[in-house]
């Protein structure tokens, strides 16, 4: 398994976030998810954690978070 560094993982986010085309859609937190575990599939991040390096970032690029990710 490959372990990502936290600042790649970081720059992931941060790129998903700054492509968002509008701040009047709110971003969903399962769709980023998605998007981040489709780059890193072997992400080793738990999803708790990245749910809320998601809202972080969304939320510093001015964004509304729509916290729809559902627990396993």
């Amino acid at each position: 398994m490959i372990k990502y560094h936290p600042v790649r993982l970081n720059e992931l986010i941060e790129h998903y976030m700054e492509t968002r085309s509008s701040n009047r859609s709110p971003v969903s937190v399962a769709a980023a998810t998605r998007a981040i575990l489709t780059v890193m599939p072997d992400c080793s991040v738990e999803s708790p954690q990245l749910s809320n390096m998601i809202a972080r970032s969304a939320v510093k690029h001015g964004h509304v978070v729509s916290f729809d990710l559902m627990g396993n």
